[in-house]
Formats: C-alpha cells, sequence, structure tokens
C-alpha cells in the first residue's frame, strides 16, 4: 500500500499563468434546472459537436446544453423525466443512429429512456419500476450489440430498504429500444456508483458497484447467458462512493479504482489478471468527494483520475506515472459543487477536458474546463486573452461583453457595460427595466424596481386619480384601495357618521376567533377593535366617495393555481386572473382556465 504526497499546482479560474502541469483555460458554467448531479455527453442533433446533458434533481428534468460548434453551450432546453433524476446516460438504443437517454429517477422510482427525434429534442418513451434506483449506467453486458441499462436500486420488499443489501438489475434492450428485467443478484446496502467490465479475461462482462452504507465493493462476476455469480465482498472502511474500472498499471488487464467519501480517500487496486485485487494506493483527496473519471488528460499514454467533490472548489487531477501509481496531483479550482464529472473532447483538439454537473448551484449547473492556454486563439479587444476564456460573457456567444457592445452585435442601452439582452426586461420591449424607470419611460408607483406594467397584467385605477389601484393606501388590507370603498359605512346609507361610530363603539375590545372573515367593525384586520379602527373610521367620516365600488365577489386564479373569491380590483392588485361576478371557485379550473 503506497501514500503518496501530492506536489500541486493550482489553476486559477482567471489565470493559467501557473507552473501547471496540464494547461486549462478559464471555468466556463452553463445554465441548467435546478441541482444538476449527473452528466453525460453526446452529439444529440447530429452537427458534428460535443453536447452535454446534465441531470437535475430539483426540477426533475435533464438539461440539454448545445455546443454552437465553438465550444461553448450558448442553448439550453429542459426536457421532463421521471421524479428526482440522479444520473443521466445515453446511447442509441432504437438503433436509428441518433443519441437517446436514460435517467435513474430516484424520487420516482423509474427508469425512464427518452428518445431522441433525430433532431437533438427528446420525451419519455418508456419508464420500468425500480424502486429508489440510486445509480444506471449504459453498457452492451450480454454483448449482443445493443446498449443494456444498468440499474443499482433497494430493495422494497423489506422494512427498511436503506438498511438491507440492495439490489442489481440489468435491464437489456432488444434493439429496438424495449427493454426486459434480467435476473436481479443481491450487493451491498445503499450502492452510490457502479462500472462492468471483463476484469477475469474470459470474454465475459462483470460488474462492480460502491455501497455507501455496507462499507463494501461487491463484484458480481458473469457467467454467462445473462447470469452472474453470488456477490464477492471486498470489505473497506469509509464509505465508498464511486467506483472506476481501466487498466491503470497498462499489464492488460482491468484494474479498479475507487472514491471514499467518509474519510477522502482514492482507493487503486490492481488485478493480477484473474479478478484477484491488491490495494496499491491510498490518496488524499479533497473533501466530500463524489465523482471521479479516467483517461489520458495528459497525453502520455497512460490513464489518469479526475476527482470531483462536493464539499470543496478543489478538484484533484491525479497523474499515473506509467505504472499505475499516482505520485503527482494538480489542483484545479472549480466552484458550485461539482457532481458527476466526465471527461470530453469538447472542442476536438485530441485533448480531454473536463465537464460536471454542480449540484450546489441552482443557476449554472453544468461546469467546461477546456485543456490549452487563455493566449492562444482570436482576441477581439487585443488585450492578450482569448475571446473563449474572458469573461463577463453574459449572452454565452464566445465573445466578450465589450466585444459584442463596440462591435454592435449587443446594445448597451444604459452605458453600464453589460448588454441590454443579459439585464432584466420584464415586459420585453428591449430597454432594461431599471434603466426605463430612471429615465420614468415607465412608472413604478410602488418602488420597487419593477415596472408597473410588469406589477400587474391589469393597470386599473378605479378612482381615476392617476395613481394604479396597487399603490393607493390599503389600510384594512382587502387589496382594495380605501378611496374605492366605504369600510366604515356599517349601515349602508353611504354615509359614515354616528350611527356607525355607536356599532363600533359597541363592538370594542371583542377578540374574534381568527377565521377567514374578520368582523366587519375591525377596519385594519388585526383581530380587535380599538383606537386603531376608531381613527379609520373618523378618517372616513362623512359622505362615502363617488368611486366607492359594489362589494361583488367572484373567483380570482392566483399564479395560475389557487383560486379565491374576492372583488374583481382586489384581483388585478393580486396580479390575479378573474374569471366573472358572482361565480364559485368550484365552477372554474385555475390551473386549466
Amino acid at each position: 500500500m503506497y501514500r503518496v504526497a501530492l506536489p500541486v499546482c493550482i489553476i486559477s479560474v482567471i489565470s493559467t499563468a501557473c507552473y501547471a502541469i496540464v494547461p486549462f483555460q478559464l471555468l466556463r458554467q452553463y445554465p441548467t434546472g435546478e441541482d444538476s448531479t449527473g452528466i453525460v455527453f453526446g452529439d444529440v442533433d447530429d452537427d458534428g459537436d460535443i453536447d452535454l446533458i446534465t441531470a437535475n434533481r430539483g426540477s426533475s428534468n435533464v438539461s440539454v446544453l448545445y455546443n454552437n460548434g465553438a465550444s461553448v453551450f450558448s442553448e439550453t432546453v429542459n426536457f421532463p423525466t421521471g421524479g428526482v433524476p440522479r444520473y443521466v446516460d445515453g446511447g442509441d438504443f432504437d438503433g436509428d443512429g441518433d443519441y437517446d437517454l436514460c435517467t435513474s429517477d430516484y424520487g420516482g422510482m423509474t427508469m425512464s429512456v427518452l428518445m431522441n427525434d433525430g433532431q437533438g429534442a427528446f420525451g419519455i418513451a418508456s419508464q420500468y419500476d425500480m424502486h429508489v434506483p440510486a445509480f444506471h449506467w449504459v453498457d452492451d453486458l450480454d454483448m449482443d450489440g445493443h446498449l443494456d441499462i444498468l440499474t443499482l436500486h433497494w430493495d422494497d420488499k423489506v422494512e427498511q430498504p436503506s438498511l438491507h443489501p440492495a439490489i442489481f438489475t440489468p435491464l437489456f434492450n432488444d434493439g429496438n429500444g424495449n427493454f426486459t428485467y434480467g435476473s436481479e443478484s443481491w450487493i451491498g446496502m445503499q450502492p452510490r456508483g457502479g462500472a462492468s467490465a471483463d476484469l477475469d479475461g474470459d470474454g465475459i462482462k462483470d460488474v462492480v458497484t460502491a455501497n455507501y452504507i455496507s462499507k463494501t465493493v461487491s463484484i458480481l462476476m458473469g457467467l454467462g447467458k445473462r447470469e452472474w455469480s453470488d456477490e464477492i465482498v471486498i470489505q473497506l472502511t469509509g464509505q465508498p462512493r464511486y467506483v472506476l474500472l481501466d487498466d491503470y498499471d497498462a499489464d492488460g488487464d482491468i484494474d479498479l479504482a475507487v472514491l471514499d467519501k467518509g474519510d477522502n480517500h482514492l482507493w487503486v487496486f490492481h488485478n493480477d489478471g484473474s479478478a484477484n485485487f491488491t490495494l496499491e494506493d491510498t490518496n488524499d483527496t479533497s473533501n466530500i468527494p463524489h465523482s471521479m473519471e479516467s483517461g489520458d488528460v495528459d497525453n502520455d499514454g497512460d490513464s489518469d483520475i479526475v476527482v470531483t467533490h462536493v464539499g470543496s472548489a478543489q478538484q484533484l487531477l491525479f497523474l499515473n506515472d506509467g505504472t499505475g501509481h499516482f505520485p503527482t496531483v494538480q489542483v484545479l479550482i472549480m466552484a458550485s459543487g461539482p457532481a458527476e464529472v466526465q471527461l470530453a473532447d469538447v472542442n476536438s483538439d485530441g485533448k480531454l477536458d473536463i465537464v460536471t454537473a454542480n449540484v450546489n448551484h441552482q443557476v449554472k449547473g453544468a461546469s467546461v474546463l477546456l485543456q490549452g492556454s487563455c493566449y492562444e486563439g482570436a482576441d477581439c479587444n487585443n488585450n492578450g486573452v482569448s475571446d473563449y476564456c474572458e469573461l463577463p460573457d453574459c449572452n454565452l456567444n464566445g465573445f466578450p461583453d465589450e466585444c459584442d457592445i463596440t462591435s454592435g452585435i449587443s446594445t448597451d442601452t444604459d452605458g453600464n457595460g453589460v448588454p441590454d439582452e443579459c439585464q432584466i426586461d420584464c415586459n420585453f420591449n428591449g430597454i432594461p427595466d431599471l434603466f426605463e424607470i430612471e429615465q420614468g419611460l415607465v412608472g413604478d408607483c410602488n418602488e420597487n424596481k419593477i415596472p408597473d406594467d410588469c406589477d400587474w397584467a391589469v393597470l386599473a385605477d378605479c378612482d381615476e386619480d392617476g395613481l394604479l389601484d396597487g399603490c393607493e393606501i390599503d389600510d384594512n388590507g382587502d387589496f382594495v384601495p380605501d378611496d374605492c370603498q366605504c369600510i366604515a359605512d356599517f349601515t349602508g346609507d353611504s354615509i359614515v357618521a354616528v350611527h356607525d361610530l355607536l356599532i363600533l363603539i359597541a363592538a370594542w375590545g371583542a377578540e374574534p376567533v381568527p377565521h377567514d372573515d374578520p368582523w366587519r367593525e375591525d377596519l385594519n384586520r388585526d383581530r380587535e377593535i380599538n383606537i386603531l379602527d376608531l381613527l379609520i373610521l373618523i378618517g372616513a367620516w362623512g359622505e362615502c366617495p363617488v368611486a366607492t365600488l359594489p362589494n361583488i365577489l367572484g373567483p380570482c386564479c392566483i399564479n395560475q393555481s389557487v383560486c379565491i373569491e374576492i372583488t374583481e380590483t382586489a384581483c388585478y392588485v393580486r396580479n390575479g386572473v378573474y374569471h366573472g361576478d358572482e361565480i364559485l371557485c368550484s365552477d372554474i379550473n385555475c390551473t386549466n382556465p
């Protein structure tokens, strides 16, 4: 066993001017769905370049990031999956030549297969029941020429599935994208990663899983005819989180790498050729390692390992010395909690780049770190930094904002150095909202820095005094301007006078039991009738306002989901959709009006 020292070079996200073993350009991050944990790459739109796909467990969809041909992912489209997809993988499942997808839906209890329409758009074609699918990957497991889906999931037949052995279940492809369940095999508790390869040279693929709770690695040896041996266990300390299978020592057989999330280690086991593994390296990692991938990153002919961490901005590139040991480690700064990592030649230059899904970032859920120098390539402003590396690039077109503005590609109406298309423009008129407000081009009567026509779909003014209803005084909090109602007219004679005062005094001190309809004498809706209500009544003394509205109720849909029965004016102030007077909420459907 070896514990190696870590000579490191920290690659800045701003500059590559350090003693980097492998030079990388500036880190770029791109928008995705919420809480991205899985990532895969492929040419989904058949245009000859690499696109990215993330699995977004927070929004239950996948994001497809389309490469614009210059290694910039300027367009992102989300496609629904099953509930809480943790990982995504893909390949040509139905033999039509395009790249399809599959997701392990941890919350939805399904494996979803999403077929490509040939243009890079996806829809769910089929779903397969799977109890808490924690991980999956794609491989031609039975070597029949068709890609199968290998799944790791919990056992739904026990009372506490999370504390019992889990199950490996393959889904075998018939070549047309239709899958059938294969034989199940027991593995350790709470599997978090898996891989497959021929470990003993018999021509049959074997399966390895990392089991987080049982602290084991499970090995299932292929027996042929879609059958596997009973679990062979490697007992470990820590918490195995991810596994890789690759020939690290270049002796012709497949070795094993295991990531330990509990004690922050990378373990490397060498294979004797008969699937007997010996621990050769124990390498320290950064905090909370999550995923890893291997490939020849430094182009020296052997497989290196990149490790990502959800608990650290320091990602690690372990460089192979050619003997299956990793004495040199390069630190890469990649913030936002990189979860799954892949190595892909994104720009087709013959060098492996790093792409990750970022679980700690709600918006920019995908990262791309290209190999190369930031001082080579097109330089639109002649400042010595290539256009790809220079940020900000808010519109993700591969050119810095400065060049977009000076070249006329983008406008900058307010002169703040940010292209207009990157600033908030809620009314879609091509002018940034803040500039419109500052110049008096639109109103912002409530001074919330949002144009009035974006605050309210209906710009009503019930008393025609030039002030929108949403900005009028509303002491009783019923969303109707006080100038358009006569709330202290308890007698209904259109005047606030002595009789109304006596009614309020008669209710004095009462503390109504809280419910949806406060007492009418509780003019400020504070659940108590006191001096504050009296002051409101005195302020309204005399004849009711000419603009007093009738108290006619109807259904109002808020956010296309919640229905409440209020007046039309109150509905508009709440930016709802009013469906007519004297109709009940039970008569309409807010979600499908």
